[in-house]
């Protein structure tokens, strides 16, 4: 009897997973560039927060799945946020 496939292995999972994980990527990146030409004064910190959570959670599960774009994207996301916060922070001074 073949080994039961896990839910991750299925097609439409795995799909989802690269819209995610483009999607929150391209969002910090985006909102990293935009912080820089425009000021982070207009950085939602509720949803600017979430999207850092999601992204870091995302990474550390890209980790354990051995992922290597999945980990090149969260790894890339999650620099961004940093660099938005400390653009945010150069901003205060």
């Amino acid at each position: 009897m073949p080994p039961r496939r896990r839910a991750s292995d299925k097609r439409w999972v795995k799909v989802v997973g690269w819209v995610a994980c483009l999607t929150l990527a391209g969002s910090l990146t985006y909102t990293f560039i935009r912080a820089l030409t425009q000021g982070p004064q207009d950085v939602d910190p509720v949803f600017f927060a979430m999207q850092t959570v999601a992204s870091t959670l995302f990474l550390v599960y890209s980790v354990r799945l051995r992922n290597g774009i999945f980990i090149a994207a969260n790894t890339v996301a999650v620099l961004n946020a940093v660099g938005t916060l400390a653009v945010a922070l150069m901003a205060r001074r």
